[in-house]
């Protein structure tokens, strides 16, 4: 199966010095071949047009499934 690869951004809400960026990942897992999918929320805080602080939350059971070498 070839990787699959792909982000997409969904949705960009900003207020003030914060913005979140909600989408989904594609990946495929190279130690076990298994493609999923993973939502996420990106959560960006600016000052003097620079990031200095992110934080990331993302559907970690699928990720996690998907390099579970004992899960079939």
């Amino acid at each position: 199966m070839p990787e699959q690869v792909a982000t997409e951004v969904e949705r960009i809400l900003i207020d003030r010095n914060d913005a979140v960026v909600v989408g989904e990942i594609r990946q495929t897992a190279r130690s076990t071949g298994r493609a999923y999918r993973a939502r996420f929320a990106m959560h960006l805080t600016f000052e003097d047009g620079l990031v200095t602080q992110h934080h990331i939350y993302e559907d970690s059971l699928a990720v996690a499934q998907a390099f579970d070498t004992k899960e079939q």
